[in-house]
Protein backbone atom coordinates (compact mmCIF):
# COMPACT_ATOMS: atom_id res chain seq x y z
CA UNK A 1 0.00 0.00 0.00
CA UNK A 2 1.33 3.45 -1.00
CA UNK A 3 0.53 6.63 0.60
CA UNK A 4 1.29 9.89 -0.09
CA UNK A 5 0.99 13.23 1.69
CA UNK A 6 2.41 16.95 2.13
CA UNK A 7 4.89 17.26 4.45
CA UNK A 8 3.89 20.27 6.75
CA UNK A 9 0.26 19.93 6.69
CA UNK A 10 -2.53 18.22 8.12
CA UNK A 11 -1.30 14.76 6.59
CA UNK A 12 -4.45 14.24 4.23
CA UNK A 13 -3.85 11.47 1.65
CA UNK A 14 -2.38 13.05 -1.74
CA UNK A 15 -2.97 9.90 -3.27
CA UNK A 16 -3.24 5.71 -3.28
CA UNK A 17 -2.14 2.91 -5.39
CA UNK A 18 0.83 1.02 -6.42
CA UNK A 19 4.18 1.61 -6.88
CA UNK A 20 3.24 1.79 -10.62
CA UNK A 21 1.42 4.68 -10.16
CA UNK A 22 3.50 6.72 -7.75
CA UNK A 23 5.69 8.88 -10.56
CA UNK A 24 2.08 10.14 -11.81
CA UNK A 25 0.89 10.29 -8.42
CA UNK A 26 3.84 12.07 -6.93
CA UNK A 27 3.75 14.98 -10.11
CA UNK A 28 0.04 15.81 -9.68
CA UNK A 29 0.94 16.83 -5.95
CA UNK A 30 3.51 18.97 -7.56
CA UNK A 31 6.35 17.33 -6.73
CA UNK A 32 9.44 16.28 -9.62
CA UNK A 33 9.54 12.56 -9.19
CA UNK A 34 12.86 12.38 -10.83
CA UNK A 35 14.43 13.86 -7.37
CA UNK A 36 14.94 11.71 -3.63
CA UNK A 37 11.88 11.77 -1.54
CA UNK A 38 12.04 10.80 2.54
CA UNK A 39 9.99 7.20 2.33
CA UNK A 40 9.29 5.33 5.47
CA UNK A 41 8.45 1.89 5.60
CA UNK A 42 6.68 0.16 7.98
CA UNK A 43 7.41 -3.47 9.31
CA UNK A 44 5.10 -5.07 12.36
CA UNK A 45 7.48 -7.57 14.15
CA UNK A 46 6.14 -9.86 17.22
CA UNK A 47 8.32 -9.18 20.52
CA UNK A 48 11.09 -6.35 20.61
CA UNK A 49 14.08 -8.51 20.57
CA UNK A 50 12.99 -9.46 16.87
CA UNK A 51 12.15 -6.00 16.24
CA UNK A 52 15.87 -5.01 17.03
CA UNK A 53 17.29 -8.05 15.34
CA UNK A 54 15.13 -6.70 12.23
CA UNK A 55 15.96 -3.40 13.02
CA UNK A 56 19.87 -4.27 12.88
CA UNK A 57 19.57 -6.34 9.45
CA UNK A 58 17.51 -2.89 7.67
CA UNK A 59 20.67 -0.40 8.93
CA UNK A 60 22.87 0.77 6.35
CA UNK A 61 24.10 4.22 4.99
CA UNK A 62 21.31 6.72 4.57
CA UNK A 63 18.69 5.40 6.66
CA UNK A 64 17.52 5.98 10.17
CA UNK A 65 15.50 2.63 11.92
CA UNK A 66 13.08 3.42 14.55
CA UNK A 67 11.91 0.51 16.90
CA UNK A 68 8.23 1.49 18.59
CA UNK A 69 5.60 0.06 20.20
CA UNK A 70 2.96 -0.26 17.83
CA UNK A 71 -1.09 -0.95 18.53
CA UNK A 72 -1.17 -3.88 17.17
CA UNK A 73 -0.83 -6.17 20.42
CA UNK A 74 2.09 -8.47 20.88
CA UNK A 75 4.01 -6.60 17.77
CA UNK A 76 6.43 -3.78 17.85
CA UNK A 77 6.99 -1.61 14.91
CA UNK A 78 9.99 -1.05 12.71
CA UNK A 79 10.09 2.14 11.17
CA UNK A 80 12.88 2.57 8.42
CA UNK A 81 13.22 6.42 7.13
CA UNK A 82 15.83 7.07 4.02
CA UNK A 83 15.79 9.42 0.84
CA UNK A 84 15.27 7.88 -2.69
CA UNK A 85 13.98 8.30 -5.98
CA UNK A 86 10.78 6.94 -6.02
CA UNK A 87 10.48 4.40 -8.71
CA UNK A 88 8.41 1.51 -9.07
CA UNK A 89 11.76 -0.52 -9.29
CA UNK A 90 13.38 1.32 -6.04
CA UNK A 91 10.03 0.79 -4.17
CA UNK A 92 10.07 -3.15 -5.16
CA UNK A 93 13.55 -3.40 -4.17
CA UNK A 94 13.07 -2.45 -0.82
CA UNK A 95 10.21 -3.79 -0.19
CA UNK A 96 11.66 -7.26 -1.42
CA UNK A 97 14.34 -6.77 1.41
CA UNK A 98 11.95 -6.14 4.00
CA UNK A 99 9.70 -8.84 3.29
CA UNK A 100 12.88 -11.00 3.62
CA UNK A 101 13.89 -9.62 7.33
CA UNK A 102 11.09 -9.59 8.72
CA UNK A 103 9.70 -12.94 7.44
CA UNK A 104 12.12 -14.81 9.59
CA UNK A 105 11.04 -13.53 13.00
CA UNK A 106 7.57 -13.98 11.56
CA UNK A 107 6.65 -10.33 11.36
CA UNK A 108 4.88 -8.68 8.13
CA UNK A 109 5.49 -5.39 5.71
CA UNK A 110 2.84 -3.31 6.17
CA UNK A 111 3.07 -0.23 4.31
CA UNK A 112 5.51 2.58 2.57
CA UNK A 113 5.09 6.29 2.33
CA UNK A 114 6.43 8.92 0.41
CA UNK A 115 6.62 12.65 1.98
CA UNK A 116 6.54 15.37 -0.51
CA UNK A 117 7.35 18.43 0.40
CA UNK A 118 4.89 21.54 0.60
CA UNK A 119 4.46 23.41 -3.27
Amino acid sequence: MSFLRRSGTSGAGVARGDPAAVSAALRKAGADPSVPHVTRHFMYVPGVKAAQQVARSVRGDGRSVDVETSARWGFWLVVVSQSMVVTSDNLSSVRTEFETAVRSVGGAYDRWQVDIAAG
